[in-house]
């Protein structure tokens, strides 16, 4: 035994006290497994050494940045969002209801303008909530969107989106 061990076991033990302990996360992670394995008992044997690893990896995983949002930028992304999404929605609705309607699928690449972090993963994961698009790839430089029909306009929502979500953030876009 080094005498680096104790120092380990210490910030292990640390760790357990940080959020859910090793108990709850055992217990967490088990009940997940018997739903996912619709609770048959020979799925344990893979089972269990999973759960124990997970329950066990869990604390040293890296936090990460505290989402802080702004109420009058929450205000004005709401309402946009909703816009957009009933807009697409009915719009994939009516492509579905009506075939002959063209489809121009594309994928759009999307210089980031705002700065690395929490508004960037919340972009890409609104957009994947729009129906008609998909985050397909995300870059330190860009994001690439899947879009059903009309990419150009579509270049023009993901601005308006994210010239919102970096005020529901308070975070500057770069020109």
């Amino acid at each position: 035994m080094s005498d680096q061990d104790p120092i380990r076991v210490t910030s292990f033990l640390g760790g357990q006290r940080r959020g859910a302990g090793l108990t709850a996360r055992l217990v967490l992670f088990a009940f997940l497994w018997w739903v996912l394995s619709g609770g048959k008992p020979e799925s344990w044997l893979w089972g269990l050494p999973l759960v124990l690893a997970a329950a066990l990896v869990n604390p040293g995983l890296p936090r990460a940045a505290p989402w802080r949002w702004r109420v009058r930028g929450l205000l004005r992304f709401l309402p946009m969002f909703a816009l957009f999404s009933l807009r697409s929605g009915a719009d994939v609705g009516w492509r579905a209801l009506y075939p002959r309607r063209a489809l121009r699928p594309a994928l759009v690449c999307y210089l980031w303008r705002v700065p690395a972090g929490p508004a960037r993963l919340f972009l890409a994961n609104a957009i994947n909530l729009v129906p008609g698009t998909l985050s397909a790839r995300i870059e330190a430089r860009a994001l690439t969107v899947h879009v059903l029909h009309d990419p150009e306009r579509a270049l023009e929502h993901l601005d308006a989106l994210e010239r919102r979500v970096a005020e529901l953030f308070g975070v500057q876009v770069r020109p």
